[in-house]
């Protein structure tokens, strides 16, 4: 005779509850609000996880041409077979989302599942998907990144468009960077942020239950050596004699007031956009960065007061894109051949301050680095000018005349 031993079975007292519950859908005709023509709407009803939400079908018919039971259009309707089949394509499309997210193992909730039907490429396109979500994340986005992400993904564009989640692999993120190094010409720090960007909302992407031949994490941003184009003494003498010419239009005058104001205060465009004179007390900027939200205390020299103006700090309202591309236009008109972006004036500050003897702690504290690293950058920069400038005292006897 056999002896069967019985163990306890354990069940846990509190076990997980499945958020993912059946979804079930009805086509409905909305029968308490009929038109002037006796027509009422049609609708698709869902209820998920207990709760309801209707997604108009942008159809009305009357109560008699719709079959309660079978829930379509009846034929005595003269569109009964183009509505019904406008009807089956809603059905389907709802059904494809369940499918996609119970196959991916993602949770369907009701707001999903809203905005899947109403933006359909969201899972098929990864570029409609990127500005999908960037523009839902606007109001929380500092308006630098936000422009930052829409210029990104309108480079994008100019790549490949669309793409699609499916061919997003290895062979793609190459081509995608050679194209932007060798057609394009862009910088490996440009690059870098297309990338960056670029894998942000991959990563929301496949957060969401959209799946790729490579992930986020696949994706390796290129590290490289920081290159800082800085202005020299000369180039800024250049731009300020120019300044000063009576001449020159308000347009240029007005961004260029800015542009060396920031070569002698270290301001970013975005903090500089945003100044008014609640900032200035005294001989002090005060303000809080748009970049870090740190509070930043700067004084203003005699040299950067000289750019103010005393009724509107700056005069004239330019976007960050506009001021790039006329800078560009005001180095070619006086004769500097380094690409001008507003960003080398905070460059052209940090090497000057440095060249004129300031120290590398009151510089990051300046500039608000977080890591000394950061501001190192800048004293390697000086040392390779000093390392270069020494040998012009070799002139003064002219060794290289007389020989060794």
């Amino acid at each position: 005779m056999r002896t069967f031993i019985k163990f306890p079975v354990y069940s846990p007292m509190n076990s997980p509850i499945n958020c993912t519950g059946e979804l079930t859908k009805k086509v409905i005709l909305k029968k308490d609000f009929v038109r002037k023509d006796g027509t009422c709407a049609l609708y698709i009803q869902v209820f998920l996880n207990k709760e309801k939400k209707l997604f108009p079908l942008a159809l009305s018919v009357k109560p008699s041409e719709f079959d309660d039971v079978k829930r379509r259009i009846k034929k005595n309707h003269p569109f009964s077979v183009d509505y019904n089949l406008l009807i089956e394509q809603k059905l389907s499309q709802i059904h494809a989302i369940e499918v996609n997210h119970r196959l991916s193992n993602f949770p369907l909730t009701i707001e999903s599942l809203s905005q899947e039907v109403e933006n359909p490429l969201s899972r098929i396109d990864f570029l409609h998907f990127w500005e999908i979500e960037m523009k839902a994340q606007k109001e929380m986005l500092k308006p630098g990144s936000y422009r930052q992400q829409l210029s990104a993904l309108n480079k994008l564009r100019e790549f490949q468009s669309p793409i699609y989640f499916h061919e997003i692999n290895e062979d793609m993120i190459k081509k995608m960077t050679g194209f932007f190094k060798n057609k394009k010409g862009n910088s490996e720090n440009t690059i870098s942020t297309l990338v960056k960007n670029f894998k942000k909302y991959l990563h929301i992407a496949n957060r969401r239950g959209i799946v790729t031949p490579v992930l986020h994490d696949d994706i390796k941003r290129k590290s490289f050596t920081k290159r800082c184009t800085f202005l020299t003494t000369e180039e800024i003498q250049k731009l300020y004699k120019y300044w000063e010419q009576p001449f020159i239009n308000a347009t240029y005058k007005a961004i260029l007031s800015r542009f060396l104001f920031a070569c002698f205060s270290s301001v970013r465009i975005g903090d500089i956009l945003r100044m008014n004179h609640d900032n200035i007390i005294g001989d002090t900027l005060i303000f809080s960065a748009e970049k870090t939200t740190k509070l930043h205390r700067i004084p203003i020299s005699k040299t950067a007061r000289r750019f103010l103006d005393p009724d509107t700090v700056f005069p004239g309202k330019f976007t960050p894109e506009y001021i790039n591309r006329e800078l560009k236009h005001i180095a070619k008109a006086v004769g500097i051949q380094k690409v001008l972006t507003f960003h080398v004036s905070r460059h052209t500050f940090a090497t000057q301050f440095l060249l004129c003897g300031g120290n590398v702690v009151n510089l990051q504290k300046i500039l608000g680095h977080s890591k000394i690293e950061e501001t190192m950058v800048y004293v390697h920069v000086v040392e390779e000018i000093k390392d270069r400038e020494i040998h012009n005292m070799d002139e003064i006897l002219g060794i290289d005349a007389l020989g060794s």
